[in-house]
């Protein structure tokens, strides 16, 4: 049922066309480009992060900002299509070095002593389609417009996926959460953090975290990943201390 349903999530991105022609007001292209409309591109691997349909029953959700650039995510996925066996994909995830996956790594495995890694974790983005080029800077692409546009889709994969825990990593994940369940957030994100380090919402729970290679102190970020467990490990809700103010 949640393969069909995701499906479908998959099929209506494809009609989308909101970012396709996006400009920041110095005249910036921002434009995106949408790899839904070929489905077998984005149903197997559409990054080194995910590969979606095999953890539509994860019991947490990563939201990510973006994918990155197109180029990088078609390098990939001519990869694997070389050989579509679980084994080539395990293999490059392992070629994947980067800080970024290094380091959300280490706070997963730290914080629940071992007990769970990426591979057991639906991973998705705030901004669903692919940037231009092969930047990784966020001055190709126009953020906040782009992740208002895609609310409706990362709603659906809450919907489908009904994580316990959705983590997000940095400021434009929460965001669009914030304005998909109409909950307050600061205007920065340490302050947010500090104020609301979980957020309740219906059967789920929010705990927004600094993106993982953030010059923050691996302590404070630590204390953020260990909320995770006692929603996982007990399988109860536990009851929050920290409240958050729900729009009017």
């Amino acid at each position: 049922m949640k393969e069909q349903l995701f499906d479908e999530l998959i099929n209506s991105m494809a009609d989308c066309k909101k970012c396709m022609s996006l400009e920041k007001k110095n005249g910036r292209n921002c434009s995106l480009i949408n790899i839904y409309q070929n489905n077998k591109f984005c149903k197997n691997i559409p990054s080194i992060w995910t590969d979606w349909f095999n953890r539509l029953d994860s019991k947490i959700m990563i939201i990510g900002q973006d994918w990155g650039p197109y180029n990088d995510m078609k390098k990939l996925n001519i990869s694997y299509m070389e050989s579509p066996t679980k084994d080539n994909w395990k293999s490059l995830i392992e070629q994947e070095r980067s800080t970024t996956k290094k380091m959300l790594e280490y706070y997963i495995k730290e914080s629940s002593n071992g007990k769970y890694n990426l591979d057991k974790i639906f991973i998705t983005n705030a901004i669903m389609c692919a940037r231009y080029g092969d930047n990784y800077r966020g001055d190709n692409i126009n953020l906040k417009k782009s992740t208002i546009n895609c609310q409706e889709f990362l709603l659906k994969q809450i919907e489908i996926v009904k994580p316990r825990v959705i983590l997000t990593l940095g400021y434009y994940p929460l965001l669009s959460l914030s304005k998909i369940f109409q909950f307050d957030i600061d205007k920065t994100l340490s302050s947010t953090i500090i104020k609301y380090p979980e957020i309740k919402i219906n059967d789920f729970v929010i705990i927004p975290l600094y993106h993982p290679v953030a010059q923050v102190k691996k302590t404070t970020q630590l204390d953020q990943y260990k909320r995770i467990w006692k929603y996982i490990d007990n399988g109860e809700e536990t009851v929050l201390c920290n409240k958050y103010h729900k729009r009017r």
